[in-house]
């Protein structure tokens, strides 16, 4: 009879478990699938936007470059106060090319993905030139964590870089 019931028992629950994993699978299909991203894709995008933001030094646009960040954006640059949103960034790369920075060349080594935000570490050489000066070339390294915008642009949210010459 204990056999009886507890084979029932056994019945019953594998039964029920087998129509909520279906009930689950059904539900799972009619969910929109989650997006994978492509780091590839945000990989050549960020790539697009570092030879932006190497024009925009080349020519001293401190409005060009500045436009390549987000609104909210933090700089955190060496022996430095933390600045914060975009016209401080502006400001910030326009006191850089008063000192004479005349180019920047940035080049990915990583991209990792974080939803909506991916990190990118890098090199970085900056040529400066103060007025009567010769050219001093200096090689850093940064992260930036990079937030993809309402209209779907890939914008530096956070820069952080080392470098061995003073950018005050």
């Amino acid at each position: 009879m204990k056999f009886k019931v507890f084979c029932t028992i056994f019945v019953l629950c594998v039964g029920i478990s087998l129509i909520s994993c279906n009930g689950t699978q059904e539900q799972a299909e009619q969910e929109e699938p989650e997006q994978v991203m492509d780091l590839a894709q945000v990989r050549q995008s960020i790539e697009e936007a570092n030879v932006k933001f190497g024009e925009a030094a080349s020519s001293g646009d401190a409005t060009a470059l500045a436009s390549l960040y987000t609104e909210d954006a933090r700089l955190l640059p060496p022996n430095s106060e933390m600045i914060q949103g975009r016209e401080g960034v502006e400001a910030f790369w326009a006191g850089g090319f008063q000192m004479g920075i005349k180019e920047i060349v940035l080049t990915t080594v990583e991209v990792m993905g974080m939803g909506d935000m991916v990190c990118e570490i890098g090199k970085a050489v900056v040529t400066i030139q103060p007025e009567g000066q010769e050219a001093i070339e200096d090689i850093g390294k940064y992260v930036v964590i990079w937030k993809k915008t309402a209209d779907g642009t890939w914008k530096l949210h956070v820069d952080i870089w080392n470098t061995n010459l003073p950018l005050q």
